[in-house]
């Protein structure tokens, strides 16, 4: 019998399941916010010396390469994790092999033909962004320097989404979180130290891709069984084409892979507009590291669970990922709504406090991206990627008409509202869909207390910069002391079952706090 605090209200199958999700949401945890400090540090550089305008151009030769890299793939990556998960759920070696080898393939023909149709269509891509011509053969020279980003970042993610059918994040967050990344600040750092300036920093993610490519190939062939290795694979082609390609017009068509506030604000307003945006938008990423940090290892949860048939099991994982998220998320998203000049000037100094409006209503958006919790992945992993494909669509359909309506004449605060008001309509569709095709949704009652705890803590802020007024320094120790009443409401309103698992486990490595248990 397992005597880890908390394990009592929970049957084996869900304390292993939830010691699964801890373990490998708080390996990527550290991975996302080591990702997240080397981005903050990467803008508070190029900003100071390149300047917001020069800043905005880097952003939309970096979207559009995004857009590319999002298409790249062809969704392989997706029907990686399930299809490997499944196959190793089911013992099934040769499957295993098999779903690798179709993945990888149909990830890098797909990537060719991206990378060879960018390095065609630049001229023509950098002609519908303003700004006038030598501006637009700026632009078109960066994205053809930038196109081999494109495969190598693609097969990169390609890879490292087959380890992750092993429910393990460690190369996820080795490579993509922290290599990468590292990479990128280092030699972007040096480029525009030495005045190589924009063209230096799309070097740079080439160099980076091609090194994160080599660890990724590296940890994929370290973990393959030596079962797996022999095994003479078993390839569901057809299967996992239609579930990729489903998947990967569903993840092109998202609005956060498309980036299209950048693109939008690119083509009908100034680059000035864009870096302010685009420093709004990077803000955000603090509060949406603990979300992308635990939808990597909940995505072959779900698949696990599910095909398992313990849906009552599922809903309630559900709810305790999206409960740990808002407790994590929420206070992030309402210090930014209530500190925006405060935040954009210490990322990027006096060219960051303009920024303050597009944080405010972006933050808005975002409290419904996080309250909702990884509610995609529940329609993606259990065979559901039409919906979320015509969800995709949708929104982005909405998307481009409203913005391309607004913004020629209000500018970047109508393209952050169109994506605040998009981010929550798409999010809340999703978990209605969730509750009616699978059963399951993520609100359960122990969700009012990170949202009650949130409440006080945007109060408390609000009540401090009104009294003492602003100021980096001010606003700072106002933030350092909400913090602390936040926590503490959190410990008085107790921790539930899954909580209590988790902190037990903890406790039983720590032998200091091990020490203190037993002591009572």
């Amino acid at each position: 019998m397992d005597e880890t605090p908390g394990v009592e209200d929970l049957t084996q199958e869900s304390a292993a399941d939830v010691a699964t999700l801890a373990k490998g949401g708080a390996l990527q945890m550290v991975g996302r916010v080591s990702s997240r400090i080397l981005g903050f540090a990467f803008i508070a550089v190029a900003v100071r010396i390149l300047g917001t305008s020069r800043y905005g151009l880097f952003r939309e030769v970096t979207q559009v390469l995004l857009i590319a890299a999002a298409l790249a793939p062809g969704g392989f990556q997706f029907a990686a994790v399930r299809f490997i998960a499944r196959a190793r759920a089911l013992h099934r070696p040769g499957a295993v092999r098999g779903s690798a080898t179709v993945a990888v393939w149909g990830g890098a023909t797909v990537s060719t033909l991206v990378f060879i149709g960018l390095l065609i269509l630049a001229q023509p891509i950098a002609d519908h962004f303003a700004s006038g011509a030598t501006k637009q053969t700026d632009l078109a020279h960066l994205l053809r320097l930038g196109a081999l980003f494109v495969p190598l970042y693609s097969m990169t993610l390609v890879l490292l989404y087959c380890t992750q059918g092993y429910r393990t994040l460690v190369p996820t967050t080795t490579v993509n979180d922290v290599g990468l990344p590292a990479a990128r600040f280092a030699l972007g750092t040096i480029a525009i130290l030495v005045g190589l300036e924009v063209a230096g920093l799309v070097v740079a993610l080439d160099v980076s891709a091609a090194l994160a490519l080599l660890g990724a190939l590296w940890f994929y062939r370290k973990l393959l069984t030596e079962e797996e290795k022999v095994a003479t694979p078993e390839r569901e082609v057809g299967p996992i084409v239609r579930f990729a390609l489903l998947l990967g017009a569903s993840n092109l068509f998202s609005t956060q892979s498309l980036g299209l506030g950048i693109i939008l604000l690119g083509i009908y307003s100034t680059d000035r507009n864009v870096g302010l945006f685009a420093i709004a938008l990077a803000l955000q990423a603090a509060g949406g590291v603990f979300l992308q940090s635990l939808v990597g290892i909940w995505a072959p949860v779900v698949t696990k669970v599910y095909e398992e048939g313990d849906i009552a099991r599922l809903q309630s994982l559900y709810q305790a990922i999206t409960r740990w998220i808002v407790t994590l998320a929420f206070p992030v998203y309402a210090a930014l709504m209530v500190l925006p000049g405060f935040f954009g000037r210490l990322l990027a100094g006096h060219n960051g406090a303009d920024a303050a409006p597009l944080i405010v209503v972006l933050a808005l958006g975002n409290i419904f991206y996080a309250g909702t919790g990884p509610s995609g992945h529940i329609l993606n992993m259990t065979g559901r990627p039409r919906v979320t494909l015509i969800n995709s669509i949708t929104a982005v359909i909405l998307y481009i008409i409203l913005g391309a309506i607004l913004v020629p004449r209000y500018g970047a605060i109508a393209m952050a509202g169109v994506d605040a008001g998009i981010t929550a309509a798409i999010n809340l569709t999703v978990v209605l869909e969730g509750r009616i095709l699978v059963g399951v949704h993520p609100f359960g009652k122990s969700f009012l207390k990170p949202l009650g705890a949130t409440v006080v803590f945007a109060l408390f802020l609000l009540l401090w910069r009104t009294v003492l007024g602003t100021g980096l320094a001010v606003e700072g120790a106002g933030l350092v002391v909400g913090v602390i009443i936040y926590l503490g409401i959190l410990a008085k309103l107790g921790m539930d079952p899954e909580e209590r698992y988790v902190f037990g486990r903890i406790k039983q490595r720590i032998p200091f706090l091990a020490r203190r248990g037993r002591g009572r």
